[in-house]
């Protein structure tokens, strides 16, 4: 009977040990559980400078004043087109006698004789005024500048048949003169332009 306590105590004594063996996993396995977290950070990288794009700018082409273009003399085709002179206009006697010194880009140029000679700077282009007055009827010389026939001045300019000349007759107070030029040195157009102008500033009424 006296060996029941000593076995008791043994019994109790392994009981403690197990508890306090389950204590401990319990501590450890709590301390996993909750494992501490603690966020690292990397070093962030330098960031490189912005690089600072650099335009290659070029100088801007200066502008020359406008008033030195509208000073510069106007060239024929500068010139406004008056037109055709009103129907029934002519040109009076005196301006033959006294002919426009420059229309244009076409200056008089020194001539003997009843042709007046137009011709432009470089001499690429010549006009010639006729003044002498012919005996035939406007609407007799007419016929023969059918070709392209285009009102111009007091009367028209055409080409002959073979296209080798540009004539334009015109009416005046003495009867019709002639202006002549060469289709290789100035277009139809041009030259009806021209003559618009001569019976403009010859003072066609």
């Amino acid at each position: 009977m006296r060996r029941k306590p000593v076995v008791l105590l043994s019994t109790l004594a392994l009981a403690a040990i197990g508890l306090t063996g389950c204590g401990s996993d319990a501590e450890e396995s709590g301390t996993e559980a909750e494992p501490t977290t603690a966020e690292t950070t990397a070093p962030e990288a330098p960031t490189a400078p912005a690089a600072v794009e650099t335009e290659d700018t070029e100088p801007e082409p200066t502008q020359e004043p406008e008033g030195d273009a509208e000073d510069a003399p106007a060239t024929g085709a500068d010139l406004p087109d008056p037109g055709p002179a009103p129907e029934g206009a002519i040109i009076p006697t005196a301006a033959l006698e006294e002919p426009p010194m420059a229309l244009g880009e076409y200056k008089l140029r020194p001539a003997e004789g009843p042709a007046h000679i137009y011709a432009d700077e470089m001499t690429s282009v010549m006009i010639s005024v006729d003044t002498n007055v012919l005996g035939s009827p406007y609407e007799q010389l007419a016929e023969y500048i059918e070709t392209d026939n285009t009102p111009a001045g007091t009367g028209s300019c055409g080409t002959n048949e073979s296209g080798s000349s540009i004539t334009c007759y015109q009416r005046t107070e003495d009867g019709v003169i002639t202006l002549n030029a060469s289709p290789d040195e100035i277009s139809l157009e041009d030259m009806v332009v021209f003559v618009n102008q001569y019976a403009a500033a010859a003072g066609a009424a």
